[in-house]
């Protein structure tokens, strides 16, 4: 789950950067894609993504109970994307296992 919040907002900010890479913002984009549809049906959880996004502290619980309802928290692709943002922001800490999926 940790992952999945991480890579949110670190993906978030890096797009409001404007030294940010394409490829990360493709990846962000794919990754806030990925999560809309795998909480729909959860609209609770929807709009607590879009506040998480902005304002990290802001419906996080509900953020993460609708991860946990919907699957989203352990749905491959989702895991696949969170990972593959933080690798692209961070390689370094990728590269040390900051990152992991599963943990």
């Amino acid at each position: 789950m940790s992952l999945i919040l991480t890579a949110v907002v670190a993906g978030e900010s890096k797009t409001e950067s404007s030294t940010m890479l394409g490829a990360v913002e493709d990846d962000f984009d794919s990754l806030h894609q990925v999560l809309h549809a795998r909480l729909e049906g959860h609209a609770q959880a929807q709009a607590a993504l879009e506040q998480y996004i902005s304002e990290p502290e802001q419906n996080k619980d509900t953020l993460i109970a609708g991860l946990d309802r919907s699957g989203a928290a352990y749905d491959s692709e989702v895991l696949r994307l969170a990972l593959k943002v933080m690798q692209r922001i961070d390689p370094e800490g990728s590269a040390n296992g900051n990152y992991v999926v599963g943990a």
